[in-house]
């Protein structure tokens, strides 16, 4: 069964904000509401979201508070912030935060619509190219762990445990490569300089471990290594 993607929206207007969480209802979202900054940020601490949907004049917003704590504590995590007065000061602040969309209401609902899955969609792929950046750097020092116990071990008392961790560490990465090369091919769509901030970071991270590999194989020789290594090469070569 798919997930179903959780949106927070914020606002002290009751019956802007209770219609756009009907609205986003229909369209398969669910939806938690909040009438103030304060209550906001509990409910974000308490429950894991996908989106903030947030007015700008209610009570521990005006200047923008909300959104500036939760570009410091949850990084990536997407806004679309929405005005019944919209300023240049604050159309201005917004383009100096991660703001994913400035809206004036009432917004059209085909366009919130369209921002919303857009925003859903980037950061499940933000999430997933974090998750496995830190997985290949963690089996990257696996790796490293591998080969200095292959260096400083005899080959009678290396090869059983060794192969043993190898063929483990070795099936939790060739576990990620699909899902990585498809998170590749989407950004590849997009024009974002933090999209292809995150696509070097990663990018870098398989190139650490194709190094290890290459180093390693003389000390341990596996077929399944060498088909490892050349798959994570086919993989950078593609990006």
């Amino acid at each position: 069964m798919k997930k179903q993607n959780r949106i927070l929206i914020a606002d002290d207007d009751d019956v802007f904000r209770e219609t756009t969480a009907s609205f986003l209802r229909k369209t398969g979202y669910e939806c938690v509401c909040a009438p103030d900054a304060a209550t906001a940020l509990q409910i974000l601490a308490l429950s894991k979201f996908d989106l903030l949907i947030s007015d700008i004049e209610m009570p521990g917003n005006y200047n923008l508070e909300l959104i500036q704590q939760l570009a410091k504590t949850a990084i990536g995590f997407p806004v679309i912030l929405l005005t019944g007065h919209p300023t240049i000061q604050s159309a201005v602040q917004s383009v100096r935060l991660p703001v994913m969309a400035y809206l004036v209401k009432p917004p059209d609902p085909a366009e919130l619509q369209e921002l919303v899955r857009q925003s859903i969609k980037r950061y499940e792929t933000y999430q997933t190219v974090s998750a496995n950046r830190e997985r290949l750097q963690n089996w990257s020092q696996d790796l490293g762990q591998i080969e200095g116990l292959l260096r400083e071990s005899s080959q009678e008392t290396a090869t059983g445990p060794a192969e043993d961790y190898v063929a483990l560490t070795f099936q939790n990465l060739l576990l990620t490569l699909v899902d990585l090369k498809k998170v590749i091919q989407v950004m590849a769509q997009q024009d974002g300089k933090q999209d292809q901030m995150f696509q070097v970071q990663m990018i870098d991270a398989l190139k650490e471990t194709v190094e290890t590999l290459a180093r390693t194989r003389q000390s341990f020789k596996s077929k399944e290594l060498g088909e490892l290594r050349r798959k994570l090469e086919a993989l950078i070569q593609a990006a």
